[in-house]
């Protein structure tokens, strides 16, 4: 299933790294987070080179108590708004559920490795493979101004999940002090969605443009049928928010984290 992170932008911590003590710097990648460590000016410098081979030890903290194994239930009270988030499989054919090119297969138990979860079914195990790993990806996250409420932004969301991008989303609703006004300092126009990919120095408006950019950047070229047929993909994009009464549209105060948000949807 396709990830992608929601984050504010990172230059609004206010936190400063101090000189004296060591700073940490991180690097992400599409695998794996790498963590290089400064020692600070005064620290001796050290000889070793050797590293332990062996795993760190965690512990729970005092107190903790694992949760109860229980299910799936609809809190009380949202069964509504649950079933009118759930107008969007039917109307949009359930895209953007699955990354480029997913597929599945049945196989013999042996051709899972044994420390890889596999569903079962009647004594054959699932394979799932895509065409992500085939693909280039960002070495930054793009940058992709928005809100939740514009079907023409639902269709760029789509188009990142299906190809599984790291991506720093903006929330840009009506009257939002915050991010809306840069769009139009940086591009020109109050229009939504809008795009920068600080790996490319390209950016860009119109969400169909925007589509087909990640498609040929970071995918095989191919946009999935339920992103290529024009006024219907954006009328059924509209529908299927049309229940949740534009929600995510306008802005509430608020107040802004000191480090980005990640949100894996």
């Amino acid at each position: 299933m396709a990830t992608a992170a929601l984050r504010f932008p990172p230059l609004l911590s206010s936190r400063a790294t101090p000189t004296t003590t060591a700073a940490t710097f991180t690097r992400r990648t599409s695998s794996a987070t790498l963590r290089v460590a400064a020692q600070p000016e005064s620290a001796p410098a050290s000889t070793s080179t050797s590293v332990s081979d062996e795993p760190p030890e965690f512990s729970p903290p005092a107190g903790f108590a694992p949760p109860v194994p229980r299910r799936l239930a609809i809190k009380e009270g949202q069964l509504g708004s649950i079933a009118g988030a759930a107008l969007a499989v039917p109307f949009r054919l359930g895209t953007g559920l699955f990354v480029q090119g997913y597929s599945v297969s049945l196989v013999s138990a042996d051709k899972i490795p044994a420390d890889q979860y596999s569903l079962e079914f009647l004594g054959l195990k699932v394979r799932e493979t895509s065409k992500i790993d085939q693909c280039r990806r960002p070495e930054k996250p793009i940058e992709i101004y928005e809100f939740e409420g514009c079907p023409f932004c639902r269709k760029v969301r789509e188009m990142v999940a299906v190809l599984d991008l790291d991506v720093l989303f903006y929330p840009c609703p009506q009257k939002g002090p915050t991010f809306r006004p840069k769009v139009l300092e940086m591009g020109g126009k109050k229009q939504f969605p809008y795009m920068v990919d600080p790996n490319t120095g390209v950016a860009m408006y119109e969400s169909d443009d925007i589509i087909k950019y990640l498609a040929d950047t970071y995918g095989d070229g191919t946009v999935p049928i339920m992103l290529s047929l024009g006024l219907f993909t954006t009328i059924t994009a509209g529908l299927a928010m049309i229940w949740r009464v534009w929600k995510g549209s306008s802005y509430t105060v608020s107040k802004l984290p000191p480090q980005p948000i990640e949100i894996w949807a």
